[in-house]
C-alpha cells in the first residue's frame, strides 16, 4: 500500500472509512465473486503475495467491475484498487525514464484505466493488464518529448493494443520484466505476437491439464505447443543480448 499519502490519500483513514461503513458487505451483495468477504482486511489477504493468483485475480476483477465507470461507478473501489496495485505503481516509476518523481503522474494515468477498463471483454490478469495499459500510454505519450530529446534513453517497450489478455495475478509488478521481454520482441519482430502470448499463457498455466487448456485455446495439439514454446525460448535467448542493449 501506499505510505505517502499524497497519491491516493491515506491508507489506515480509507481502510477504517469503508470497515466502518460496511462497504465490502456492500459490494459482495453486488457482486458475488466477493461473497465471504466482510472487510478491508480480508481483501488484502486474498490478493497478498503468496496468495492463491487465481482467487486473487477474481477478486481484483470484481473491483474493477466496481470501480469502472461504466459499472459500479465506485469512487472508493478505485482507490482501494490504487492501493492493491502499488507495488506495481512504484516498479513502473523505477522502470521508467523521465522526471525523479513518476509516481503521481503513474496513478493518474492508472486511475484513468481503472475508470477505462473494458471489463466485459478482458475477464482476467486484471492487475497486470492495468498495469500494462497504463505503461502503454505513458510512453506513447512521452514518445513526442523523447523523440526532441535524442541523448535521453529511450526504450521499445510500447506494445501494440490487442485483444488478447495477460495471463497473471495480483502480484503483477512480478511479472513485468517477463511481460516487457514478450512486448519488446513483439514489437521488433523477433517472434510472432501469437507465439509471444501462447508462450505466456502456457508458462502461467499448471503443467497438464493447464497446458492442454492452452494448447486447445490455440487449436494445436500439446506436442505441437510445447515444440513452438521451445522454438520462441530458444529466439527469445538467442535475442538477450539485444533486449538488454534496449532496456
Amino acid at each position: 500500500m501506499f505510505h505517502d499519502n499524497r497519491f491516493a490519500g491515506s491508507w489506515p483513514d480509507l481502510v477504517a472509512r469503508l470497515d466502518a461503513a460496511g462497504t465490502v458487505r456492500r459490494w459482495a451483495a453486488a457482486d458475488p465473486v466477493l461473497t465471504g468477504l466482510t472487510g478491508i482486511e480480508h481483501i488484502t489477504a486474498v490478493t497478498a503475495k503468496g496468495a492463491d493468483p487465481d482467487r486473487a485475480d477474481e477478486v481484483v476483477g470484481a473491483l474493477v467491475r466496481l470501480a469502472a465507470g461504466d459499472g459500479g461507478d465506485d469512487a472508493d473501489a478505485v482507490l482501494l484498487l490504487l492501493h492493491l496495485l502499488s507495488d506495481g505503481v512504484l516498479a513502473l516509476a523505477g522502470r521508467m525514464p523521465g522526471p525523479p518523481d513518476l509516481v503521481p503522474v503513474i496513478v493518474a494515468e492508472l486511475t484513468c484505466q481503472i475508470r477505462s477498463f473494458p471489463w466485459r471483454r478482458r475477464t482476467r490478469a486484471y492487475a497486470a493488464n492495468l498495469l500494462l495499459d497504463t505503461k502503454h500510454v505513458l510512453w506513447r505519450e512521452g514518445a513526442h518529448h523523447r523523440a526532441g530529446n535524442p541523448e535521453e534513453l529511450t526504450a521499445p517497450h510500447s506494445f501494440q493494443e490487442h485483444d488478447q489478455e495477460i495471463c497473471g495475478n495480483s502480484g503483477a509488478d512480478e511479472d513485468l520484466d517477463l511481460i516487457d521481454v514478450l512486448m519488446w520482441a513483439a514489437m521488433t519482430g523477433v517472434a510472432p505476437p501469437n507465439d509471444l502470448v501462447m508462450l505466456l499463457l502456457s508458462e502461467r498455466a499448471p503443467a497438464g491439464p493447464g497446458r492442454h487448456a492452452v494448447a486447445r485455446e490455440f487449436g494445436l495439439h500439446e506436442r505441437a505447443l510445447r515444440r513452438r514454446r521451445t522454438k520462441t525460448l530458444s529466439v527469445l535467448q538467442a535475442a538477450s543480448d539485444r533486449y538488454l542493449q534496449a532496456a
